[in-house]
């Protein structure tokens, strides 16, 4: 009997044994398990956040390039500026009146009534056969003149233009003709002469005068 006792509690202890080595290799899986996970989240974490850092740099490296594309179009509209200023200069000066006789101007005085002309003297760009006054000169006294065909061109000592007077065909252009083409202009003065009248118009620069004869046609014509 005692024999039995002896081989049961072997038996026992035995199965005790072997349900603790059970028990204990089963926690120490566990237990490597959850430090597996645990490794596995802390190594992820720096991955997102080298993820982070790399998308933040990127947004970063974005900002100047847009910022330089702003500047860069910022730059090419302000040097669109002096370039249609300048077109609109060009224009400007293509647009003013101007009047070119070339030849004799007592072949036919009806080109002192040309709409043309008329504005053209306003805007002080009047040429004739080659000159023009310059209303820009501060000398005016006449130093030299010389005559061109039926022009007289007189010069201060600098060789500036500071009178043009021309004679026109007789009795054609009468003075209310001259008047009535010429209203555009401001007409500052009327008055006689010896030998008829005379009438003067101021223009942007400078003026000029208009003389008839007693008849009261049209002789000759000065600017200044």
């Amino acid at each position: 009997m005692n024999n039995k006792l002896l081989v049961f509690s072997s038996s026992v202890l035995a199965t005790g044994l072997l349900l603790g080595a059970s028990n204990g290799l089963g926690g120490s899986n566990t237990a490597h398990a959850n430090t597996t996970n645990n490794n596995m989240n802390q190594e992820d974490m720096p991955m997102n956040h080298n993820m982070n850092d790399m998308n933040g740099n990127m947004n970063q490296e974005d900002m100047p390039m847009n910022h330089n594309m702003d500047d860069m179009n910022g730059d090419m509209n302000q040097e669109d500026m002096p370039m249609n200023h300048n077109m609109d200069n060009a224009a400007q000066k293509t647009m003013m009146p101007y009047y070119n006789y070339t030849g004799y101007t007592t072949y036919d005085g009806h080109f002192t009534q040309n709409y043309d002309f008329v504005r053209a003297l306003k805007h002080d760009n009047v040429m004739i056969d080659g000159y023009k006054v310059n209303t820009a000169a501060n000398d005016k006294d006449v130093a030299t003149s010389k005559k061109v065909n039926d022009t007289m061109i007189d010069m201060n000592k600098d060789g500036q233009v500071v009178h043009i007077t021309f004679d026109t065909k007789e009795n054609t252009v009468s003075k209310d003709m001259f008047k009535k083409e010429h209203m555009s202009n401001h007409m500052a003065d009327e008055g006689q002469t010896n030998d008829g009248s005379y009438l003067t118009y101021t223009t942007n620069n400078g003026m000029y005068k208009a003389f008839f004869d007693n008849q009261g046609y049209l002789m000759k014509v000065m600017i200044s």
